[in-house]
């Protein structure tokens, strides 16, 4: 039994009580509330300093073990790669008229274009600032992995820890997921400490869309400060598609997505055994992918037989969510201080340069947006240095009751980035071979992305 609880057990356990710590503090600390950093942020950051200090671990018969950054960067890739799952399994609603109105598609289009521009952005800061600092002031490092910057930055820690594995493993670069979690994780702080101050000068300068007959922005309730509901405050989150006679309708969904997550497996093992050496390590690395195509496969199956309504959307976001809780946390505890001592220099630098650059960018596009401007500018920054919610994150700010159409356009721009994204999310895997031209795929999409947007009518005269 209690050989079973180490390592994996009790690193969940440390996550789950470092959440419920999280919860406490946003709900008593005011500058948490004001920053609105997330429970599982907080959480991490406080789990990354214990595990750095040797304290995270667990008792036994032999006294006290102590849990690597390692055993919680595993726990990220299979957050990430189960959350995938989740994620194929929802259907957006096409019958919604507000979702497919002109505006809202430019929008969504408008920043699917700007996230890959921006990634290509961060990725050349990281490696550039990497190959200056070797040059003039030496170190034993990959410069490659500045590259990560932008992964981790944009994407997040999931698809990080996804590419950086199969550096490590199939490629062998050192250092690579240190790195890469490393980036991610200094995005959430970057998003919260930058973009906050950035949404509230924003409304004093009239920058927002909405007018007082609208309401009035940046007026947030104290349940979303607090970050708990209060106590005869319970909106309902989920819908039962099962009788519990028979099986408890998240048990239901539990059971689904983790029979397809073992499908997953599978292919990335079959991946893995049969194809060709030096693509082979995709089969793992890529878990994630195949995860997500054989949920949508599922799901289209199930639509097609008429069970569809099985599955119900909401219990499937609240699972999700929850595993991007459980990985926000868990990818600061992945961080080793020790190994980021050789590239602590270029690390600080490019950080700080991709963020500067990415504010910029956020604000000059958004200033020319055909409508909506400072809205899609604020939520693509915060999307673009941490995740999509912490873009929703700022965007409840200066729309706190969603009135403008941007929160519908952060949805549908996924469906636009899985096409125009393409070009960087298939290269980067291959980033470190000898002689690959991923250089000049950045180069590519920073160039034709301003002029393709310039032909569109995406990029007017100053709005604010």
């Amino acid at each position: 039994m209690e050989s079973s609880f180490y390592p994996y057990i009790g690193g969940f356990c440390w996550v789950g009580l470092l959440l419920m710590v999280g919860t406490i503090i946003r709900a008593k600390v005011k500058i948490f509330q004001t920053m609105l950093f997330p429970a599982s942020l907080i959480g991490g950051i406080l789990g990354f300093v214990l595990i750095n200090l040797g304290l995270i671990g667990m008792p036994s018969s032999f006294g006290w073990k102590a849990l690597t950054p390692s055993v919680f960067s595993m726990l990220t890739f299979h957050l990430f790669a189960f959350g995938f799952v989740g994620i194929g399994l929802l259907e957006s609603n096409s019958d919604n008229k507000e979702g497919t109105g002109k505006v809202i598609a430019r929008g969504a289009f408008w920043m699917a274009l700007i996230f890959g521009f921006l990634f290509s952005i961060q990725a050349l800061i990281g490696k550039g600032t990497f190959d200056l600092w070797k040059m003039f002031f030496g170190g034993d490092f990959f410069t490659g992995n500045g590259y990560l910057l932008g992964a981790g930055f944009t994407q997040g820690p999931g698809q990080t820890q996804a590419y950086a594995t199969i550096w490590e493993h199939t490629y062998q670069v050192a250092n690579a997921l240190n790195v890469g979690l490393a980036f991610a994780a200094v995005g959430f702080l970057v998003a919260g400490v930058v973009g906050v101050p950035l949404a509230y000068y924003g409304i004093r300068r009239g920058w927002i869309s909405l007018n007082e007959e609208d309401g009035t922005p940046g007026s947030l309730p104290q349940t979303f400060l607090k970050g708990l509901m209060d106590k005869d405050d319970h909106p309902c989150c989920a819908q039962a598609t099962t009788h519990p006679a028979n099986i408890d309708s998240v048990g239901f969904h539990f059971g689904l997505m983790f029979a397809l997550y073992g499908g997953a497996y599978a292919w990335g093992l079959a991946w893995f055994l049969y194809l060709p050496k030096g693509i082979n390590g995709l089969g793992f690395g890529l878990v994630f992918c195949w995860g997500m195509f054989l949920a949508m496969i599922t799901r289209k199956i199930m639509k097609k037989i008429k069970i569809s309504h099985l599955i119900d959307p909401e219990t499937t976001r609240r699972l999700t969510g929850t595993t991007v809780d459980f990985m926000i946390c868990a990818v600061f505890m992945g961080i080793q201080v020790r190994e980021l001592a050789d590239v602590a220099g270029p690390f600080l630098v490019s950080m700080t340069l991709a963020s500067i650059a990415t504010l910029f960018f956020c604000v000059w596009f958004g200033r020319r947006a055909p409508e909506h401007g400072f809205e899609r500018g604020l939520t693509l920054f915060g999307y673009c240095t941490g995740t999509a919610a912490s873009g929703l994150l700022l965007l409840r700010i200066v729309d706190p009751d969603f009135k403008t159409p941007v929160v519908v356009e952060v949805g549908m721009m996924n469906v636009f980035t899985m096409v125009i994204f393409k070009p960087i999310s298939w290269s980067m895997p291959f980033a470190p071979v000898e002689g690959f031209p991923m250089l000049w795929i950045f180069v590519g999409v920073i160039v034709i992305t301003p002029i393709v947007m310039y032909f569109l009518k995406m990029i007017r005269k100053p709005a604010f």
